[in-house]
């Protein structure tokens, strides 16, 4: 997933002040006629697409749903040339794998968007064209008209597209830290928003139809927590379900990710108190496409006991569990249900009092 994080996404986070929200999340508020009226929509599935790039399987021409609201192939097409567009520096386009993991990623960011937006539509809050202009300038007009012009030739977007994208960046930015967050002490700003997105996405109805038909999308509040195998840095595989019955703490992380780095020891030590010995609880940091040598060598550092796994194709973290930033936490109860989750650094306090309500 690093290397699909877009250069801009920093400077947006600068600007927003809410790293976590924006670095998460790219959101949208209105579906101009850019887009498919969701309304218009019969059956997700009976359209074939006409081409599949580079010899991958083609996305549906809706590959999702939230509360009955459309997402689109042609979203997840314009967020993945509009989220890595750079004027002053192209980066090279997505191919092979690389490209399927972005499209999963972007649908994955595309559901939780919809989720926020539909909060802000019902509160009306909606942004000006002027408004949005003059960030589509900020972020892209730096190197003036003519270098945007091309910028967007060369990855086949458009300037309704551009506007789209940033509409969708700044109404999240706005709503979160003005609507959600504004009466907040800033310590105190990180739960509020995760457990208000907890609670949305609970409630929510969401499908998707990457396969042809409907099925839920996992990883929510009160499901079941999907299930995986996946090898250690040593090539000893462990599952989830060899967990049953325990308390377990499904942390994703990667090397790259300073927050991530942090928490960790944290995480040990409450591994260490409830854990080991105990077997009342379990941590299984997945790490996130990074070579075995690698993970082995930063969890060694930082006295990590627990269970590292790898996640080489990034499918648990991006496709099974919707972990679009890092680091990202799901605590799963001993029936296998999840419990909570968190959007990033998770404090070792907000971990303990979790456990607490779980009767540890």
């Amino acid at each position: 997933m690093k290397r699909l994080l877009p250069l801009l996404i920093g400077l947006v986070g600068a600007v927003c002040g809410v790293s976590v929200v924006i670095g998460g999340l790219y959101v949208a508020l209105e579906y101009t006629t850019l887009f498919a009226d969701p309304a218009a929509v019969i059956s997700p599935v009976e359209t074939a697409a006409t081409s599949a790039p580079s010899g991958l399987v083609e996305l549906p021409p809706v590959v999702a749903t939230v509360n009955g609201e459309a997402i689109t192939q042609q979203m997840v097409e314009a967020e993945l040339k509009i989220s890595r567009l750079n004027v002053s520096e192209p980066l090279a386009p997505l191919t092979g794998q690389d490209l399927a993991r972005g499209r999963e990623e972007a649908i994955n960011q595309l559901v939780t968007r919809h989720l926020i937006l539909q909060d802000a539509a019902r509160q009306g809050y909606i942004l000006t064209d002027e408004f949005v202009q003059q960030r589509a300038d900020l972020l892209f007009g730096s190197s003036g008209e003519e270098a945007l012009v091309q910028a967007l030739a060369e990855v086949g977007a458009s300037r309704e597209e551009m506007l789209w994208w940033v509409r969708e960046i700044f109404t999240v930015e706005g709503y979160t830290t003005e609507m959600i967050m504004g009466d907040v002490a800033p310590e105190a700003r990180q739960q509020v928003y995760n457990d208000w997105l907890n609670i949305q996405r609970s409630t929510a109805k969401v499908k998707t139809y990457l396969d042809g038909g409907p099925q839920s999308t996992a990883a929510l509040i009160g499901q079941p927590a999907p299930d995986f195998t996946l090898s250690t840095p040593e090539g000893q595989q462990r599952s989830l379900a060899d967990y049953r019955g325990q308390v377990v703490l499904v942390n994703f992380w990667a090397t790259w990710c300073t927050s991530c780095i942090a928490e960790l020891p944290e995480y040990e030590e409450i591994y260490q108190k409830h854990g080991q010995g105990q077997g009342q609880f379990m941590v299984l940091g997945i790490n996130l496409q990074e070579s075995p040598e690698q993970a082995a060598q930063y969890a060694a550092g930082l006295g990590l006991t627990f269970p590292v796994l790898l996640d080489q194709d990034g499918s648990v973290t991006t496709h099974h569990y919707q972990a679009t930033g890092m680091p990202a936490s799901i605590i799963v109860d001993p029936q296998g249900q999840i419990f909570y989750r968190h959007l990033g650094p998770m404090s070792g306090a907000t971990l303990e009092a979790k456990l607490a309500e779980l009767g540890l």
